[in-house]
């Protein structure tokens, strides 16, 4: 008849369980526990830099504009961009009326303009380089006047990408906007309408 086996006194299972405590852990250690952490299926585009919305001056994005101005009227736009690539250089492009089908509408009104990556390579937000806007410099040919005051307005786009397609190319469907592959851009507009009570420019 089989006995049970004594047992082991308490200090002895104490030691025990000592002594079973480390192993356990490293085995715990070598498995690693389900977390609930959200997966995304992968698009193989390559994220644009961010243009930070707070920090674009003007921050209004309609602006009123007199057409009746003693002085053309000037307006400095500004911007940052964020970029989480501390390593990677962007770029910005401006343009004003941008229109695919007409060369003139589709040429760089400014730029492009290099944003340096940062030479800390911690740094995630830097500066474009401003651009002082002229509307009137802008209004149809031999119309200008009629344009202000019949209500015209411009539309100027600041574009920023980290992988534009070379300059000028004839054949994309958006020439001096378009990216390389898997490339992105994002856009900030502003809309400068002329209106009888508009200003000549900001302080």
């Amino acid at each position: 008849m089989n006995r049970p086996a004594p047992a082991l006194p308490r200090q002895a299972r104490s030691c025990a369980a000592a002594r079973l405590a480390p192993l356990l852990l490293l085995a715990l250690a070598g498995c690693p526990l389900p977390q609930a952490v959200p997966t995304y299926p992968s698009t193989g585009a390559i994220a644009p830099p961010r243009i930070d919305t707070d920090a674009v001056s003007p921050s209004a994005t309609t602006i009123l504009v007199r057409p009746d101005c003693a002085t053309a009227p000037a307006f400095t736009l500004a911007a940052s961009v964020v970029d989480e690539d501390t390593l990677e250089a962007d770029e910005a492009r401006w343009f004003v009326d941008y229109d695919p089908r007409v060369q003139a509408r589709w040429t760089i009104t400014f730029g492009p303009k290099p944003i340096p990556a940062p030479s800390d390579g911690l740094t995630t937000v830097r500066p474009v380089t401003p651009w002082t806007f002229q509307p009137y410099g802008f209004d149809p040919a031999g119309s200008e006047q009629a344009y202000r005051d019949g209500g015209g307005l411009h539309v100027v786009e600041l574009v920023v990408s980290n992988g534009f397609a070379p300059q000028d190319d004839v054949a994309a469907a958006q020439p001096n906007r378009a990216t390389k592959a898997n490339f992105q851009t994002q856009v900030f507009r502003w809309v400068f309408h002329y209106a009888p009570g508009g200003v000549c420019g900001l302080e």
